[in-house]
């Protein structure tokens, strides 16, 4: 008989009656199976006040379940007014308090989508947790099996040591203490949802230009800025997001030119020392994800070179996001999300081989993909 671990709590937002029916059955058919499930549809009116109920029960509780919406994403995320959502919020704070005080160290708070298109609104601190889709039976019983302890999958005992022979295999050199990073600006889903299309200019006579990168849903286009906002600031200090136009022939593309967008890894670890990583850019091997977009202006398009021209005379631009419509048209930049830099690679094709950041451009003209038909054009004095 599997012994008790204690109650589970269960955080969510109140976004429907439906929504609400549906976490208070999935409440009920936990209790059933033997969860001591703790909601607060089952309680009237606590003694303490709701804040410092929800307080202690989020601090006793073994497990806090999250119900991951996207309502329940923009209040724990506080992406809402001050006045939406505040019992939720207060959770969310609490969540972010506990998670922050065991070290990032995660073995409490676990998402629970009851439809498996809310994956996207996981919020970020448990984006590396195992997630629960209870919508099916395997999803409902792994989770389960985890808040009783219970191993979904039995480990066979361990078995003898049996003798081998021992192959004879040349030496070789042993290296220790390699490291591995992931770094990248690019958030994979939020780039699929906004739709990378162009890429555009914006040109003022005093003040430095502007490149816009064009996008067809607006918002995961602000969501893009937003987390680079916060993780590079307004200005990019470090130049650790790195922008290079590429011009010249590619084999399979049309002419034109193309913009990579990307990690500059060494700025990445210059920042990594500043923190105090120690950081060995000879022995650690980094992994890096970019965006590519290629643009097919006319050839008496002359944006491009005035770009450059307007860059060269400022040496800094604002990298800033647009939307426009899947043709082109209705091209808007939001300026308020502009990031301030000063790098920027021009390069052209021939110049790049295999060893080079850039040389992932050189292979699109063999990728599947959708076009850009023309790049914005837009020139303002």
């Amino acid at each position: 008989m599997t012994e008790p671990l204690g109650e589970v709590f269960l955080s969510y937002s109140w976004d429907s009656e439906e929504h609400i029916k549906s976490v208070l059955d999935l409440s009920d058919r936990l209790r059933s199976d033997g969860v001591d499930c703790v909601l607060d549809q089952y309680e009237s009116s606590p003694a303490e006040g709701w804040p410092r109920w929800m307080d202690r029960k989020i601090r006793d509780s073994h497990f806090v379940l999250m119900v991951c919406t996207e309502t329940y994403y923009r209040r724990v995320m506080g992406d809402e007014s001050p006045d939406a959502g505040l019992g939720v919020r207060w959770e969310g704070n609490l969540i972010y308090q506990h998670i922050y005080n065991a070290g990032a160290t995660n073995t409490k708070f676990l998402p629970v989508l009851l439809q498996p298109n809310d994956q996207k609104f996981i919020p970020t601190p448990l984006q590396g947790a195992t997630r629960y889709k209870v919508d099916t039976p395997e999803g409902y019983g792994r989770l389960c099996f985890r808040l009783l302890n219970k191993a979904w999958i039995k480990k066979p005992k361990l078995g003898s040591v049996r003798d081998f022979p021992s192959p004879s295999l040349p030496k070789k050199e042993i290296k220790t203490d390699i490291s591995m990073y992931l770094t990248t600006p690019i958030d994979l889903e939020l780039w699929d949802e906004a739709e990378w299309r162009s890429a555009g200019f914006l040109i003022y006579k005093d003040k430095p230009p502007f490149l816009a990168l064009g996008f067809l849903t607006e918002q995961p286009a602000r969501k893009i800025f937003d987390q680079w906002r916060k993780r590079y600031g307004a200005r990019d200090s470090f130049e650790e997001l790195r922008v290079a136009i590429i011009e010249g022939d590619i084999k399979g593309e049309e002419p034109g030119y193309s913009v990579h967008i990307g990690p500059d890894v060494e700025n990445t670890i210059k920042r990594y020392k500043a923190a105090g990583l120690s950081v060995n850019a000879d022995r650690d091997i980094f992994m890096t994800i970019s965006r590519i977009q290629r643009m097919n202006p006319s050839a008496e398009s002359k944006f491009l070179e005035i770009f450059k021209e307007a860059y060269r005379h400022f040496k800094t631009y604002m990298l800033v996001p647009a939307i426009h419509e899947p043709g082109g048209s209705n091209f808007k930049p939001m300026l308020d999300l502009g990031i301030f830099k000063s790098s920027i690679h021009f390069r052209r094709v021939e110049e790049i081989d295999e060893n080079d950041a850039d040389f992932p451009v050189i292979g699109t003209g063999s990728v599947d993909r959708d076009h850009s038909d023309r790049g914005a054009r837009n020139k303002r004095k």
